[in-house]
């Protein structure tokens, strides 16, 4: 009798233990939802790998984004593409290279696909996919909460994408892009980032 009343005790135990973790994740969830739906923009500097058929590129960066749209992606490294940048100041684009002392600016029409490597246009799809799936996973070392989202639109290039965010800072970790093949794409992994931060409004002004 006493061996059946500790197995039972030992299953209680683990459904408290069980209740008690998804409650604990789903608080932790809801914080990070909050966060990202009430950012008015970050900066950060991430490392991006770019993965294609012939193999892969890295780049390292730096990101200015608003919620507004504006943005700005600068190269910090390898060397050959050190110092190019991109600006969009909500109607135009502009591409600059310092090796050319030349940008090339241009109108641009709306593209949300243009916009997929800021969290920004993951947040809108995230808000807008239906059953997306979150899960708690090991990242580095640090416990991480994933979010999933689905790319709306036709390129199997761009179908869906993870996001992993810490559970007690709620900063992003690591951001990747799949193809409708499940295979990776495009990888952000952050070494810093800061939400809301007081921007120069000049980083988004295009020059004529």
């Amino acid at each position: 009798m006493k061996k059946i009343f500790s197995i039972l005790l030992s299953f209680s135990l683990l459904f408290t233990i069980a209740a008690c973790s998804r409650q604990e994740s789903m608080t932790e969830l809801e914080s990070i939802q909050k966060q990202l739906a009430e950012m008015e923009g970050y900066t950060c500097t991430a490392t991006l790998t770019r993965i294609g058929d012939k193999g892969e590129q890295t780049y390292e960066t730096k990101q200015y984004y608003k919620s507004t749209g504006e943005y700005r992606l600068e190269l910090l490294a390898p060397e050959n593409v050190a110092g190019n940048y991109t600006v969009f100041d909500g109607e135009r684009i502009c591409q600059y290279n310092p090796k050319l002392d030349s940008s090339i600016i241009r109108d641009v029409p709306a593209s949300q696909h243009r916009n997929e490597l800021f969290l920004g246009q993951f947040i809108a799809n995230y808000m807008q996919s239906e059953g997306v799936s979150v899960e708690t996973a090991a990242l580095d070392e640090s416990r991480c909460i994933v979010l999933e989202a689905v790319i709306p639109g036709q390129d199997s290039a761009l179908s869906s994408e993870k996001l992993w965010v810490d559970r007690e800072s709620l900063l992003p970790v690591r951001f990747v892009i799949y193809d409708a093949e499940e295979k990776e794409r495009y990888r952000m992994d952050y070494s810093s980032f800061a939400y809301d931060p007081q921007f120069d409004d000049t980083l988004f002004t295009i020059e004529e």
